[in-house]
């Protein structure tokens, strides 16, 4: 904000989550103040969340399904203080404390323990290709948890916005293609998604008051939802796209548009670079940002058989 040719930083926020927005202020001089809470209902959603049945057992979708909800279950596992085994804490802890929220929301309505930053670390396997797993077959699997994550969260939460960021248009449309394809047909059918949708603007019906953007990070900026999920993930045969990937700036776009809870979907290719490959300085530079969203986060590992796809 400039007044009188002064540039202000606005440090009250009314729309990131106290560990949102303690990690988004990790790049700025001064740290947000956030004036919101995450609502328990998120929590109290997400413990619905059961595995699906399926009368083929090797399906890999249904596998990628049930891993997504074990994910989200251990989320809200997490978020109510309940015992869980899957999920690994975060090495950084957020301890800031929203001094605000008690004139805003009763004791019920805020979530014992906030949670805004979750992290799936995605490994892709092949017999077909053992020595290196194509980037567009790397991509369909990224997809593939992206879209059961949507189809999840649409149905235990149908009234809540989602934001699929990409950082490349193949991705965007992968998405969009796994979406169409209707692996993880639920209780709410694809055709009813489909029909609360808005797919880059295209409007859909509106019933359930609900939007679903997948478009990539730059198109994104200026717009908000409940929650994002991001796509920063490589294979190991496409690791000379790690400096456009961990460009700090796409990053902290896509992270931040989350207003409850975002949600990283990354690989090893890409958390653990060769020293190598951080000798640029801006690279190096978002490298740094999203290791420290990595150690803040509640974490999973998912691993997908592309052969199977």
């Amino acid at each position: 904000m400039s007044s009188q040719g002064t540039i202000v930083q606005l440090t009250e926020n009314f729309r990131l989550n106290p560990d949102l927005g303690e990690f988004v202020s990790t790049i700025y001089s001064k740290a947000f103040r956030p004036q919101k809470v995450q609502a328990r209902r998120i929590a109290v959603a997400f413990s619905s969340v059961s595995r699906v049945e399926s009368p083929q057992p090797t399906d890999e979708y249904i596998q990628i399904l049930n891993a997504v909800h074990d994910f989200l279950l251990g989320l809200s596992n997490v978020m109510l203080k309940r015992p869980q085994r899957l999920l690994s804490p975060p090495l950084i802890t957020n301890r800031t404390v929203n001094s605000h929220s008690n004139d805003f929301h009763s004791a019920m309505d805020v979530v014992p323990r906030p949670l805004s930053l979750a992290l799936i670390q995605l490994h892709t396997v092949s017999r077909k290709h053992r020595e290196n797993v194509g980037y567009e077959l790397h991509v369909k699997a990224e997809a593939a948890v992206a879209s059961a994550l949507i189809a999840t969260i649409q149905e235990y939460l149908p009234g809540e916005d989602i934001f699929v960021a990409t950082p490349h248009r193949i991705q965007r449309q992968a998405v969009k293609a796994a979406l169409s394809a209707g692996h993880f047909d639920t209780s709410i059918s694809l055709s009813k998604i489909f029909d609360n949708m808005f797919i880059d603007g295209g409007k859909g019906k509106n019933t359930l008051k609900s939007t679903v953007t997948v478009d990539t990070v730059e198109r994104l900026q200026g717009s908000e939802a409940a929650f994002v999920i991001c796509l920063f993930s490589l294979p190991q045969s496409h690791i000379a796209d790690l400096h456009f990937l961990l460009e700090r700036r796409r990053l902290n776009v896509a992270i931040s548009r989350a207003k409850s809870m975002c949600i990283l979907i990354s690989s090893a290719e890409v958390l653990r670079p060769s020293v190598g490959a951080l000798t640029d300085e801006e690279t190096a530079k978002g490298y740094t940002f999203l290791r420290a969203f990595a150690d803040r986060a509640w974490s999973s590992n998912i691993t997908v058989d592309i052969d199977a796809l």
